[in-house]
């Protein structure tokens, strides 16, 4: 048995020899086998360094060109030219008128004693005889303004609108100043015979500007247009005047008397949109000859009009910040009313005129 025990021993030993021997050999071999440093990389490592191919970018389109710029107060190709108003009487006493048809833009202004006066306003042609020449009013002070540095032609008036109309960047050109372009004819008796040549005025006049852009949108047509109201005809009692149109081959045509209006020169006084337009009113502090207190109608503001085209009538709000400032003419759901392309009559509409259409 002792022989046994210590066989067993030394082969115990032995395989702990044995064993040691090899621990001590893997030890050495991991701590003494340096990694190079030119060692490749595995295939997973030199894909995930290789650079990825830098992309083109997008091209950014090019922007559309804008539009033409249109002429402020006709629409259409823009036109070079000074913009010229004529304060024009609209009483019996002053028929026939002269150079109405030629007007870009009439406005149609209530004055004393419930009548009703003209502001032509002129840019796309300048006509050699207009009138008959009437008195400014300080409506028309409030007015101009939006046009820019316009010249108005009239011929004088009272303390309160000339006053007014001299706070304004308006040229002004008035024949009891000895304004050019003047002359009374034989058409009618004084006051109502005093006609002007807007061409001499244009000849003779500085600093007359072109109109700026006055807040009109003009499309030649539009979706709303036929959706509207149809409109044939539409009127304007004023407390002593009516004014009065009726389509007439697309177009409206001033009515007088129950016939279509035209003017000396045998031209039919027409328009392609007509707006009525309700405005402020007010005495303006000034009376006239026999008392009547004068008025003034404001297109400073805001208030609601009905545009008339092709037959149709869009309504809306109208408002304007300033003197200076453009007009909005918005429909009901707030976009730009669409005027169409060529001329205008705007009604001034107080709260004492009533309005038709049919």
């Amino acid at each position: 048995m002792k022989r046994l025990h210590r066989a067993m021993g030394a082969v115990g030993i032995s395989l702990l020899l044995v064993v040691a021997g090899c621990s001590s050999g893997s030890d050495t071999a991991v701590s003494t086998t340096p990694v190079s440093s030119s060692a490749q990389p595995s295939p997973s490592t030199k894909a995930s360094q290789t650079p990825s191919p830098t992309p083109e970018p997008t091209p950014t389109p090019e922007p559309p060109p804008p539009p033409p710029p249109t002429d402020p107060l006709i629409g259409g190709d823009l036109l070079q030219g000074p913009v010229i108003a004529v304060k024009i009487d609209n009483t019996s006493a002053g028929f026939p008128q002269y150079g109405v048809s030629d007007a870009d833009l009439v406005f149609v202004e209530q004055v004393e004693g419930g009548l009703t006066r003209l502001m032509a306003v002129y840019h796309s042609n300048l006509p050699t005889e207009v009138g008959a020449v009437r008195s400014v009013r300080t409506t028309d002070a409030e007015l101009l303004p939006v046009f820019g540095t316009p010249a108005l032609v009239f011929s004088g008036g009272a303390g309160v609108p000339l006053a007014a109309l001299a706070n304004t960047p308006v040229v002004p050109v008035s024949q009891d100043d000895g304004g050019p372009g003047f002359w009374r004819t034989d058409a009618a008796p004084a006051p109502y015979n005093l006609h002007s040549n807007l061409q001499s005025v244009v000849g003779t006049v500085n600093g007359i500007s072109q109109p700026n852009n006055i807040g009109l949108v003009f499309a030649a047509s539009d979706p709303r247009v036929d959706a509207a109201p149809a409109a044939t005809s539409m009127s304007v009692q004023y407390q002593a005047a009516r004014v009065e149109f009726g389509q007439e081959n697309g177009r409206y045509r001033l009515i007088r008397n129950g016939e279509g209006e035209s003017d000396a020169s045998g031209a039919p006084v027409l328009t392609d949109n007509v707006v009525f337009m309700t405005v402020g009113f007010e005495p303006d502090g000034e009376f006239d000859s026999v008392g009547s207190p004068s008025f003034i109608s404001h297109t400073v503001g805001n208030g609601t009009f009905t545009l008339f085209r092709d037959g149709h009538a869009i309504s809306g709000s109208w408002s304007r910040a300033a003197p200076d400032q453009p007009f909005q003419f918005l429909d009901a759901s707030g976009q730009p009313a669409p005027f169409k392309p060529g001329k205008s009559w705007v009604a001034l509409v107080p709260p004492t005129a009533s309005i038709g259409a049919s």
